[in-house]
C-alpha cells in the first residue's frame, strides 16, 4: 500500500512541476529567420591543406621507396654483421691475417 501512495505522490509532483512551465518570448519571425537560414545553400569551403599535392601516385612512390632504403639498410646492415663476425671467428681461432700477430716478424 505505501508503494502505491509512493507512486501516486510522485505523479502528483511531476504534475504540479508541469503548471510552472511558462512560455518563451522569443523575438519576432525568429523561426521564419532560422527556417531560411537553414535552407540556404552551403557553399563549400576550399581549405587549402598542406598535403594536397600528396596524390595517390605519390603515395605509391613514397611507399616503394621507402621499403627499398629499408631493404638496403637491411641488407647493409647484414653484410656489415657478418663480415664482423668472420673476423670475430678468425680473431678466436687465431686465423687472424694482421700483420701485428704474423709468425714471421
Amino acid at each position: 500500500m505505501d508503494g502505491k501512495k509512493t507512486t501516486q505522490q510522485k505523479v502528483e509532483q511531476v504534475l504540479d512541476t508541469a503548471d510552472q512551465i511558462k512560455a518563451v518570448n522569443e523575438p519576432p519571425f525568429f523561426k521564419d529567420r532560422v527556417l531560411r537560414e537553414m535552407a540556404k545553400p552551403i557553399a563549400p569551403k576550399t581549405v587549402h591543406f598542406w598535403l594536397d599535392w600528396f596524390t595517390p601516385k605519390y603515395q605509391v612512390a613514397a611507399i616503394v621507396l621507402f621499403v627499398v632504403l629499408n631493404a638496403l639498410a637491411l641488407w647493409s646492415y647484414n653484410n656489415q654483421n657478418e663480415q664482423q663476425e668472420l673476423q670475430t671467428f678468425a680473431q678466436t681461432y687465431g686465423l687472424s691475417a694482421s700483420e701485428s700477430e704474423s709468425f714471421l716478424n
